[in-house]
């Protein structure tokens, strides 16, 4: 499917290019006039050429159609999971999966800021979460139950059926500001003795 997208995504960089480019050779007088009735003269008399040209534009608004449809097909299936409940079909949006996260990592006084990042990929759910933390904790044992309370949030919301993947990158720690003055009058009371 990387492949697909990949190629989409060229062709609709091409595209553009294309159009704009010929917007450009038009507006900037490049392309005279009497060519370009030349050339469309050219496809209009000849039977073979405007058949061509018909075949060349159909298949352009085909596949652009099919890249479009396939894209459009993929953003929404990375917007939200979709699971069969015992009651019917549910869907759960990335925000409302993001703010769970955000009421368990307010919860941990150890943890000053964070990023999340949600990828949904039909029952595959992968949290990256990037914390900077405050200093004085254990972190191995932090990341831990930061990990543990969020899956099981998590399984509350969406079930056990999905697979869940969380991974913690701790970005950086920081001292309190409380610290940093209490070491910096400690070393002023040092250096006066």
């Amino acid at each position: 499917m990387k492949v697909m997208n990949a190629f989409a995504q060229v062709f609709a960089i091409f595209a553009f290019l294309t159009l704009g480019s010929l917007l450009l050779l038009v507006s900037l007088h490049f392309l005279s006039l009497e060519d370009a009735l030349f050339k469309v003269r050219e496809v209009y008399e000849s039977p073979s050429k405007s058949l061509q040209a018909g075949f060349s534009g159909v298949l352009f608004i085909l596949v652009g159609l099919i890249f479009s449809k396939m894209l459009v097909k993929k953003g929404r299936n990375a917007e939200a999971i979709i699971f069969q409940s015992e009651i019917g079909p549910m869907v759960v949006s990335v925000t409302a999966i993001e703010d769970v996260i955000k009421k368990v990592l307010k919860r941990f006084h150890v943890v000053k800021d964070w990023k999340i990042k949600t990828l949904i990929n039909n029952k595959d759910v992968e949290i990256k979460l990037r914390l900077v933390l405050w200093s004085g904790g254990g972190v191995p044992k932090l990341l831990g139950e930061i990990q543990e309370e969020i899956s099981t949030r998590l399984r509350k919301l969406l079930g056990n059926e999905n697979r869940l993947e969380i991974s913690c990158d701790v970005y950086r720690i920081e001292d309190h500001e409380i610290d940093i003055q209490e070491a910096a009058s400690q070393v002023s009371v040092v250096a006066s003795s």
